[in-house]
């Protein structure tokens, strides 16, 4: 079941009217069921390995506390986190090493078997959730919960359904004090939810699914083929590509964040305006920031951060972003695209240090930080290819190709090509469509420069509709509603399933 559908609104309706009915101890009990229904229908045969994993760690996690011996509670948490990666590398990374080496395996006279089954849906996400309860309780943080109670909360913690397939990578401080308290209605914070959905699913909708329509076509046909795109094509659909990478993730994080808020439930923002940064350093504390402040909190911090020495500091660095890379997806241009970030952000450290980044002459601020802008956003526009490109070899296609044939007549060609291999070709349908790009990217640049703005002023509210004014806002979800239709239309598909949700 996706987020953006029929059936999801119809389910959300009938939940969100029952949980808010609900007495307390019964909340609990309802939203696991819910998330569990939820979870079934995206993926039913992986729903045994969700309720195993929850069993199994929410009785790791008691064990884990009641130990008092220090090297006894070292092998819990080291057997427990081991036990959640292995169960994480089997679904998940086995074919891609078992590949990596398979010409060792043959050399030594083995068979290397290659399984077909698919990751179940959600599994980076909730992995990741359950080793920062782990530890959290190692280290004393937090305590694990316990009882029948207990178990419902934890259960709930880690299959809550706005977040199950995609995100945020919400932490259990924040999480389970939540649902120890009764939720009811409340108009102020349903109508806030309900901005952010309409926000996210106009986002995913028409700049995710738009743009996709162009990006899918290109991407899967580079190469030497006589169908194959090449020359300015290219270069444009690599800009798209990271529009689309944006609208998508942020839209869906919308949406699910949206979508907790009117049951009553505060979750992680998990993108906070990351165009507007001025390094790759801070693009990536506004880019999935559950991920980025998760790899920093359990990785990069307990590997020694950068307490032990500048050498020690970068190879931490590279560690957690070469991690980054692989956690996306199985693949060597993804580990590439994660060492590249590292990379950038060591040399960003040494030229901020050395003081080679003086700021010119009687240049303004302004234009200096948007000098500084137009760079992070070109670099991320290059790296980002290792993930456009579905393998080396598109990827020295596209380099190679990009530059051929600048011509405007074939630029014309290729992209009313485009158009019409999804969209009707009349010109009314053509001129919306391509409209209807431009505008939603005004739209959403605007509420980005507002959050922007805002979290420049101190102010911590991520819901750009809060800061638009009032007699504007009725006119801004007519905008949006009508937008969202007509895309709806070109594309004839109701049900969107974000990108990251296959990571």
């Amino acid at each position: 079941m996706a987020l953006i559908s029929i059936t999801f609104v119809v389910f959300l309706l009938a939940t969100s009217t029952i949980y808010l009915n609900l007495p307390q101890r019964f909340q609990n009990p309802f939203l696991l069921l819910s998330s569990f229904v939820f979870y079934a229908f995206s993926t039913p045969s992986y729903l045994i390995v969700l309720v195993a994993t929850i069993v199994l760690n929410f009785y790791a996690a008691i064990l884990l506390e009641k130990t008092e011996k220090q090297k006894t509670k070292k092998f819990l948490i080291a057997a427990s986190i081991v036990t959640n990666l292995l169960i994480l590398v089997i679904f998940k990374y086995y074919n891609f090493f078992g590949e990596t080496i398979r010409p060792l395996v043959e050399a030594l006279g083995m068979r290397f078997v290659k399984l077909s089954w698919a990751a179940p849906l959600g599994i980076s996400y909730y992995t990741l959730m359950i080793i920062g309860y782990l530890v959290d309780i190692y280290r004393g943080e937090i305590e694990s919960q316990k009882g029948f109670n207990g178990f419902f909360i934890f259960a709930v913690y880690v299959s809550f359904f706005p977040q199950i397939l995609a995100g945020p990578i919400n932490r259990a401080k924040k999480m389970l004090p939540q649902f120890l308290v009764r939720h009811t209605f409340d108009y102020g914070r349903v109508v806030e939810g309900m901005q952010r959905i309409l926000v996210g699913t106009f986002k995913k909708i028409v700049l995710g699914d738009g743009i996709g329509i162009i990006t899918d076509i290109v991407f899967s046909n580079l190469g030497f083929s006589e169908n194959g795109y090449y020359g300015p094509i290219l270069i444009i659909s690599q800009g798209l590509y990271v529009i689309r990478m944006f609208a998508d993730f942020s839209g869906y994080s919308d949406i699910a964040i949206g979508t907790a808020k009117i049951l009553g439930i505060e979750m992680m923002e998990n993108f906070n305006a990351p165009y507007f940064a001025i390094s790759v350093n801070e693009f990536w504390r506004r880019w999935h920031i559950s991920l980025s402040s998760w790899l920093r909190d359990y990785i990069y911090i307990p590997l020694g951060g950068n307490r032990k020495g500048k050498i020690r500091k970068y190879f931490n660095s590279m560690v957690v972003y070469f991690v980054c890379g692989l956690w996306h997806a199985p693949s060597w241009n993804y580990a590439l695209w994660g060492v590249s970030q590292s990379l950038m952000v060591i040399l960003e450290d040494n030229l901020t240090k050395k003081n080679l980044q003086p700021a010119p002459f009687g240049v303004k601020e302004k234009i200096i930080k948007a000098l500084k802008n137009i760079y992070t956003l070109a670099f991320f526009y290059i790296t980002l290819l290792f993930v456009s490109t579905k393998d080396i070899g598109d990827f020295v296609y596209f380099i190679k190709n990009c530059f051929r044939s600048i011509r405007m007549d074939v630029l014309k060609n290729q992209l009313l090509d485009l158009s019409s291999n999804k969209i009707s070709v009349s010109n009314l349908y053509m001129m919306i469509f391509w409209g209807g790009l431009v505008l939603a990217s005004i739209v959403v640049f605007y509420l980005e420069r507002k959050t922007y703005l805002s979290g420049e002023a101190g102010n911590t509210d991520y819901n750009p509709i809060s800061s638009v004014k009032k007699r504007c806002r009725w006119g801004l979800y007519l905008l949006m509603g009508i937008t969202i239709f007509f895309f709806i239309m070109i594309t004839g598909s109701s049900e969107s399933a974000p990108i990251y949700q296959g990571f």
